[in-house]
């Protein structure tokens, strides 16, 4: 397959990480991006699934946010389901569709908890070249997120090493 077939999966990694970014901004700054490369699926098929850290939100911070979120998405005709959940930090997700994916691959989901945000999104699975958009690193030349890279930023783990670690 040519680099032109990857012209559909372009427009789809430039269509999903632009909406990404913009539910980025409804939450707050200070994002970083963990995305994947191009992955194979279906025939002949790429897809991608963008990961984003962000901050951590208060219980009482966190109506207005997923408020926006839902309008936002359910104007694009997402219609997310909102839940809770528990564990070590308990927090909140908004996610479309409410469980698993859509047919193509598609789904959108944003979790919440004080100690961090996450907003993730699986591109639809479109005809595209993943080997050719891998080597043109599409995806890392096409975002405005800087990327997480351990050691450098928070969230990232520190390359300090912890106590009692050994050489």
């Amino acid at each position: 397959m040519s680099g032109t077939g990857s012209t559909g999966a372009k427009a789809v990694w430039d269509s999903m990480n632009a909406e990404i970014e913009a539910s980025q901004a409804v939450v707050g700054t200070e994002w970083l991006s963990s995305d994947t490369a191009a992955r194979a699926c279906g025939a002949d098929g790429a897809q991608w699934v963008l990961t984003r850290f962000g901050p951590g939100t208060q219980p009482e911070d966190r109506a207005a946010p997923l408020d926006a979120l839902e309008a936002r998405w359910g104007a694009k005709g997402w219609n997310p389901v909102r839940s809770e959940f528990g564990g070590d930090a308990p927090g909140v997700e908004l996610r479309y569709p409410g469980a698993s994916s859509l047919d193509n691959g598609f789904f959108i989901e944003f979790r919440s908890s004080v100690h961090g945000s996450t907003l993730q999104l699986q591109t639809p699975c479109v005809q595209g070249d993943v080997d050719a958009l891998n080597r043109e690193k599409y995806g890392e030349r096409h975002t405005n997120t800087p990327p997480d890279i351990p050691g450098t930023a928070s969230p990232s783990a520190s390359s300090e090493p912890t106590t009692g670690a050994t050489p």
